[in-house]
């Protein structure tokens, strides 16, 4: 590294390593900061699809006596079936 600071005008040495320092941090902040947004991304994902199978099992609640009568681990069952969530996540209450 000494021999390319000797090759740089003195003039130049502070925005070389200023710019060096600028690319090795956004090259360090890079992947942490890709698994944070694909770990936002799954999590926004998973509420939409929560919300839209609520809205699917109001539909059917609405629309269908028999779904309306079954027991609450049953309809639980379909919701998470329905929306790709655990099934084992309806025997924690």
């Amino acid at each position: 590294m000494g021999f390319l600071l000797k090759l740089i005008p003195d003039s130049l040495k502070l925005p070389a390593v200023a710019a060096l320092g600028v690319i090795l941090g956004a090259a360090l902040a890079y992947y942490p900061s890709k698994l944070i947004g694909a770990r936002d991304e799954r999590q926004a994902q998973q509420v939409n699809a929560a919300k839209e199978a609520l809205d699917r099992i109001n539909s059917l609640e609405k629309n269908n006596a028999n779904f309306r009568n079954l027991p609450a681990r049953d309809r639980c069952l379909v919701f998470m079936r329905d929306s790709g969530l655990p099934e084992d996540s309806c025997d924690q209450r």
